[in-house]
C-alpha cells in the first residue's frame, strides 16, 4: 500500500515532472522532497497545489488506493468473475477472487468500483462460504445507495433475500423478494424492465418453493405476457422452464407442450444444445412420471446422452433409470440409477423431490430383483429425505413406495 509520497512521487514521475517543475512557485524542491520521502506532510493548501499540479483531485491524493489501480482491480476482478451454475471448481474461482480483493477492501473509497468490488467479494465469499461477507454486501449497498443507483441496489436486495432461499428458508426469502420490490416500485415508480423480470422470475421460485403452484403460474404468465409485449428476451428461457415443469406438476399437457415448443424455438434461435436439452428433460419427465410412456422416454434420453454428455448426468441419467424401471429392465436401471449423483446445489424443493426419486426407484428395483434388505434401506432413505418437502406429486410416490416395500 503506497504512502501518500509516494503516490506523489509515482505520479510526478508518470507526467515526466522534475521536482523543481512540480514544486513550481508554491513549493521549494526541498520541502517537496521531504513530503515524497515522508519526512514531511503538505498542509491541505499545499496538497490542493501538488494536486492540481498533478491534473488529479486531491481526494485522490489521501486515497490508500487511486483511481486507476482500483480501476484496474476491477478489470481484472471482472473477467474472473462468472455467473454461473455452481461447482466445485466455480467455487475455487471465487476463492482466488476473494483472495484478490482482500487487501483492498477496507480502505476503497466512496465510489462506483469499490462498491462493485464489495459486490463481488460478498458474492463470492458466501458461495465459498468465507466469513465476513455480509459486511461488504452491506457496504456495497451503502455506496450504491449514495450514488443514486436503484438497480444495482435492487440486485443486492435480490441476493440477500435468495442466500435465505439457499439455506432452505422459503418463507423468508419470498417475504424480503416481496418487501423489497415494493421498496423500489415505490422509490422508482416503474421498475427497470430487466429488473421488474428479475424481480418476477425470483418471486415466482419462491411462490413455487412453499408450494403455491397458483401463484408461481400466475407470476410466470405475467413476466412472460411482459416480455412479449416488451420485446425483451432477458430471462425467458428461465420462465419457460419453469413454467412447463410447472405444467407437468398440473398434468396440464397443452400448457406442457405449448412451452416446451417455445423453448425448442429459442434454443434453435439461439443454436443452444443444452437450452434443447432441458426442454427435452422436462418432456421425458412428462413420459416418466405422468403419462407413462416409457419406450418413448428413453427414446428422447438416447437422442440426449448421444449428443449432450456433458449435462446428461443431471438431467437424463435418473430419467434413464426410471424408464427401464418401467420397461422392464431391472438391472440396466440399477445401473443408471447408481451413476445419479444428486448436485450438491439444488436448492429448489421441486428440483430436491424430484432427485429424492432415485432412492424410492432403487427400492422397487431391488425388490424386484428379489433383494428385499437392500430395497427397505433405500425406501427409507427416499422418505427421510422427502418429509421435509412440500406435498408434490413426488412425495405422495416416495411415500406409497415406503409403505409398499416396508409392509412386506
Amino acid at each position: 500500500m503506497a504512502s501518500l509520497g509516494e503516490r506523489i512521487r509515482k505520479l510526478r514521475k508518470e507526467r515526466g515532472l522534475t521536482l523543481q517543475a512540480l514544486a513550481g512557485e508554491e513549493l521549494s524542491k526541498g520541502m517537496l522532497s521531504l513530503i515524497e520521502n515522508n519526512k514531511a506532510n503538505p498542509s491541505m493548501e499545499s496538497l490542493a497545489y501538488i494536486a492540481e499540479q498533478l491534473g488529479v483531485d486531491k481526494n485522490e491524493l489521501l486515497e490508500d488506493f487511486s483511481t486507476g489501480e482500483i480501476r484496474k482491480l476491477l478489470q481484472e476482478v471482472e473477467e474472473l468473475y462468472k455467473v454461473d451454475v455452481m461447482s466445485k471448481d466455480l467455487i475455487k474461482e471465487y476463492e482466488s477472487i476473494v483472495l484478490k480483493i482482500q487487501p483492498y477492501k477496507e480502505k476503497l473509497p466512496f465510489r462506483y468500483e469499490s462498491a462493485r468490488l464489495h459486490e463481488i467479494y460478498s458474492r463470492c465469499s458466501y458461495h465459498a462460504k468465507i466469513d465476513g461477507w455480509q459486511s461488504s454486501l452491506k457496504k456495497a449497498e451503502e455506496i450504491y445507495e449514495g450514488l443514486h443507483m436503484i438497480n444495482q441496489s435492487a440486485e443486492i436486495h435480490i441476493f440477500r433475500a435468495m442466500t435465505s432461499f439457499t439455506e432452505h428458508r422459503y418463507d423468508e426469502a419470498l417475504k424480503m423478494i416481496q418487501e423489497s420490490r415494493k421498496i423500489f416500485e415505490e422509490r422508482a415508480g416503474i421498475l427497470d424492465p430487466l429488473k421488474k423480470l428479475d424481480f418476477d422470475y425470483y418471486e415466482s421460485i419462491l411462490y413455487s418453493a412453499i408450494g403455491d403452484g397458483i401463484n408461481a403460474s400466475r407470476i410466470m404468465q405475467n413476466a412472460i405476457d411482459y416480455s412479449k409485449e416488451q420485446q425483451i428476451f432477458y430471462q425467458i428461457d428461465s420462465l419457460y422452464r419453469l413454467a412447463g415443469f410447472q405444467a407437468v406438476l398440473d398434468q396440464d399437457v397443452e400448457r406442457k407442450n405449448y412451452y416446451c415448443e417455445k423453448l425448442r424455438l429459442f434454443a434453435n434461435f439461439l443454436d443452444d444444445e443444452e437450452m434443447e436439452a432441458f426442454s427435452d428433460a422436462i418432456e421425458v419427465h412428462y413420459l416418466n412420471s405422468v403419462s407413462y410412456d416409457f419406450e418413448k422416454a428413453n427414446e428422447i434420453i438416447d437422442h440426449n446422452l448421444a449428443k449432450h454428455e456433458e449435462i446428461t448426468t443431471f438431467l437424463f441419467t435418473l430419467e434413464k433409470g426410471k424408464a427401464l424401471y418401467g420397461m422392464g429392465r431391472f438391472e440396466e436401471a440399477l445401473a443408471w440409477l447408481k451413476k445419479h449423483k444428486i448436485w450438491e446445489f439444488l436448492h429448489h424443493p421441486y428440483d430436491l423431490s424430484l432427485h429424492y426419486e432415485k432412492d424410492a426407484y432403487m427400492a422397487l428395483v431391488y425388490e424386484e430383483l428379489g433383494d428385499h434388505q437392500s430395497a427397505v434401506e433405500h425406501a427409507k432413505i427416499a422418505k427421510e429425505n422427502i418429509e421435509p418437502m412440500p406435498d408434490l406429486p413426488y412425495k405422495k410416490f416416495i411415500m406409497n413406495v415406503y409403505d409398499e416395500i416396508t409392509s412386506k
